[in-house]
């Protein structure tokens, strides 16, 4: 088996190369988007020509035999490819070039078979390595799977024109969604960062029980409520323990009833009610708890979550917990790969993706008690990454009060504007709730 050849049709490549010379490239147009390079051929000499087809059809220029064996003449490759002669037996092929596109879709999976055989025999080569990490592996071969089964194959830029084509109908669906971030349910904080926007990345940080995961997830319960889909990575709290949160936020159950189990029955009757609803958010929301999650076994995670439901955004509790896939080295460098690897799944997926961080403990000192970015833990690559930064000013966590006014500081917003808001931070609920607001009027779905 290992010495058979890849899988490819020769017949097949010749018969497309054909229809092209045949019919003087005018097909081009239709092939492009499934023959997008040279590797969709398995012949070294077919691969020659295929990327000289797309040379000429990008200047412009008629694709006809003189013209592809000039071409290849200036790259010094006409002879490997047979020269004129070898172009005139392709133009003299006698099969209809009607059938130009399905025989290149015939071609594009046997493209994709050879990905794969590839990545099997890595696969196996990766396996007999004794110190490889294959958690590290397994999240990099996803990738490649996703890229050989969704043909995502790197082409030249488009034009100007073909871009304004779709530029002009992405504007109008702008307007009539009301923009492209995902909305939260604090209308100030909308006001200056314009939601979560595909392709960002946005840093809440503060202090230890300050109310980083409470803020995030009366983020994900607006976000299911609208329907919008959202995904939430808990590196430190087991899913049970967020639902219980998810629970004091929509119920008011006492915290304590989460630990000593002794619910009344009015409790019972809101779990009950609770449950029922959370059972039907399947199509908006996923939650990822296991512990020592890689950057890249994330990205594959979101990958698989965008595929499945249409993931939006996601909710990433917390930076400092994600395991770098490289090992050895500072832990700056370690947190930077992490940042780095977080910014381009954001961009790949055109989602959003919130993260919350640490803050050191500078801040306590400070007079102001006002967060700086350098107060980030292992700042420099988070922050240079990060498109919006909003902290949570530090308070009093052991305080009696049962609501308690609470700063939110947008520090950086790459794409809008920074400022200050003063929300109200109900604690027995974990609610954060806008100013003189007694309580969220979109939950009206779920009983008081």
């Amino acid at each position: 088996m290992s010495n058979a050849a890849p899988p490819n049709n020769m017949e097949l490549e010749r018969a497309v190369l054909s229809a092209v010379i045949r019919d003087n490239g005018r097909n081009v147009d239709d092939l492009l988007p499934i023959l997008k390079t040279p590797d969709h051929f398995y012949s070294p000499v077919h691969q020659a020509i295929w990327q000289t087809v797309l040379a000429l059809y990008r200047e412009q220029i008629p694709i006809d035999i003189v013209n592809l064996n000039d071409r290849l003449m200036q790259n010094g490759r006409s002879e490997a490819c047979g020269g004129a002669v070898f172009l005139a037996e392709l133009a003299n092929d006698v099969q209809p070039i009607r059938h130009a596109k399905s025989w290149a879709m015939e071609l594009q999976g046997y493209a994709r078979r050879r990905s794969m055989a590839q990545l099997g025999q890595q696969l196996i080569e990766h396996a007999y390595t004794a110190d490889a990490d294959p958690s590290e592996f397994a999240a990099t071969a996803q990738g490649v799977v996703d890229a050989v089964l969704e043909d995502r194959i790197d082409v030249s830029a488009q034009k100007p024109s073909e871009i304004i084509r779709e530029y002009v109908p992405y504007l109008e669906d702008l307007e009539r969604r009301g923009g492209d971030g995902v909305k939260t349910h604090l209308y100030k904080l909308n006001s200056i960062i314009g939601g979560f926007v595909p392709g960002d990345i946005a840093i809440l940080a503060g202090r230890p029980s300050n109310g980083k995961t409470a803020l995030a997830l009366n983020f994900v319960l607006h976000s299911i409520a609208k329907h919008v889909p959202v995904g939430v990575f808990s590196l430190e709290m087991m899913r049970y323990l967020l639902v219980n949160r998810f629970l004091a936020s929509t119920h008011g159950i006492n915290g304590m009833r989460f630990r000593d189990g002794k619910f009344t029955p009015e409790d019972w009757e809101k779990i009950y009610y609770f449950a029922e609803y959370f059972q039907g958010t399947d199509p908006w929301l996923r939650i990822w708890d296991r512990p020592s999650l890689s950057a890249s076994e994330l990205r594959a995670q979101c990958r698989r979550w965008k595929r499945e439901f249409g993931l939006r955004w996601a909710v990433v509790d917390y930076i400092q917990l994600v395991r770098p896939d490289s090992k050895g080295g500072s832990r700056e460098r370690e947190v930077a790969e992490i940042s780095r690897i977080l910014k381009e799944t954001a961009m790949e997926l055109e989602m959003s993706l919130l993260v919350l961080a640490q803050l050191n403990r500078d801040v306590e000192s400070r007079k102001s008690g006002v967060p700086l970015l350098s107060d980030l833990r292992e700042s420099g690559a988070i922050e240079q990454d990060a498109d919006t930064v909003i902290f949570i000013r530090p308070w009093n966590p052991r305080t009696d009060s049962e609501i308690v006014p609470v700063t939110l500081d947008v520090a950086k917003s790459r794409n809008s504007g920074a400022g200050s808001l003063e929300v109200m931070y109900r604690r027995r609920r974990l609610q954060f709730l806008n100013e003189k607001e007694e309580d969220w009027s979109w939950l009206d779905f779920l009983p008081a």
